[in-house]
């Protein structure tokens, strides 16, 4: 049971936290073991975008593609834009795997210039959210707009827009560690819905993009929806919490996130899920896929949203 693992350290739970995000730590902070976890849900991702950003579907044609090929290539895009400045601009670009070669997910801009990253990962994440709810997997145009005009494009299917393609295998980068190395472990019987997997990924994604790459970060709960199945948390090791050592960055949680998302897709394995990150044999964080049914889930939130102090030992 995951409640029973040793590396996981305190999480401090509070009323109301339930859809609260706190502020990321900095390089700056002597000891990131006294400030609060990070909890987000899907009120708070939506409530993150701004007024003026939406998207609109432009059209639908009845190709349909599998629901998880549509989630995976999705995120190989919003894990590349999320790792960037968020403040900057990135160029048009198109986006598969290696697993999912169709639907390819395609980014351009009405000139084909640059796009701005935050449209983009606002955009990708909204177009998740759509195909979603609508549970419509088929190929698709949405205009990405803020104040009303068009601001760039993503397409789900269909040939290429202009740029190259990314061929992605969600594999993860070299840190300001060095090579993450990660191991997972799969455990409980409880069947995970893949699309709460992959919505808890790529709402742990919105929540990592905006803060810099090299944002010491500390524990994170992602809670997609209340009534959903599936919950992401994380937390550093206490050495990489005080900076004793290496630490775990922003950085590293985008990594991770796109790896759990490969080896999901890899395995065909959706049952709550494991991972320890370490760099050169010393650990940095430990992260688990939680089900609904697992004790700890309840725990971390608290019942019906509210949360209260539990040590996670």
């Amino acid at each position: 049971m995951y409640l029973q693992k040793p590396l996981i350290l305190p999480i401090i739970c509070f009323v109301g936290a339930h859809i609260v995000s706190c502020a990321p730590a900095t390089p700056s902070d002597a000891d990131l073991s006294i400030l609060p976890p990070r909890f987000t849900t899907l009120a708070h991702l939506l409530n993150s975008i701004p007024s003026d950003f939406n998207i609109e579907r432009q059209f639908e044609l009845a190709v349909p593609y599998l629901p998880e090929a549509c989630f995976v290539n999705i995120i190989a895009a919003l894990g590349d834009a999320a790792s960037g400045d968020f403040a900057g601009s990135m160029p048009i670009a198109n986006y598969r795997t290696t697993r999912f070669l169709q639907p390819l997910v395609k980014i351009t801009s009405p000139d084909l210039a640059d796009i701005q990253r935050k449209y983009i990962v606002w955009g990708l994440f909204l177009t998740a959210y759509y195909i979603r709810v609508h549970n419509e997997f088929h190929l698709s145009l949405f205009s990405l707009r803020w104040k009303g005009e068009e601001v760039g494009v993503v397409g789900l299917g269909g040939p290429r827009f202009a740029g190259g393609v990314n061929n992605s295998s969600l594999t993860t980068r070299p840190s300001s560690n060095g090579d993450l190395e990660i191991s997972r472990a799969y455990f409980g019987t409880q069947v995970i819905r893949k699309a709460a997997v992959f919505m808890t990924i790529a709402s742990a994604l919105m929540e990592a993009a905006p803060p810099p790459l090299d944002t010491r970060m500390r524990s994170i709960w992602i809670n997609y929806m209340q009534n959903e199945q599936c919950a992401f948390v994380i937390t550093p090791s206490q050495m990489a919490r005080r900076a004793v050592g290496p630490i775990f960055t922003n950085e590293d949680l985008i990594d991770v996130l796109t790896k759990a998302t490969d080896y999901f897709a890899q395995d065909d394995v959706y049952r709550q899920m494991e991972m320890n990150v370490s760099v050169a044999g010393v650990v940095l964080a430990q992260a688990a896929f939680l089900h609904r049914s697992n004790p700890a889930f309840a725990e971390l939130i608290g019942v019906n949203g509210k949360g209260h102090e539990v040590e996670v030992a």
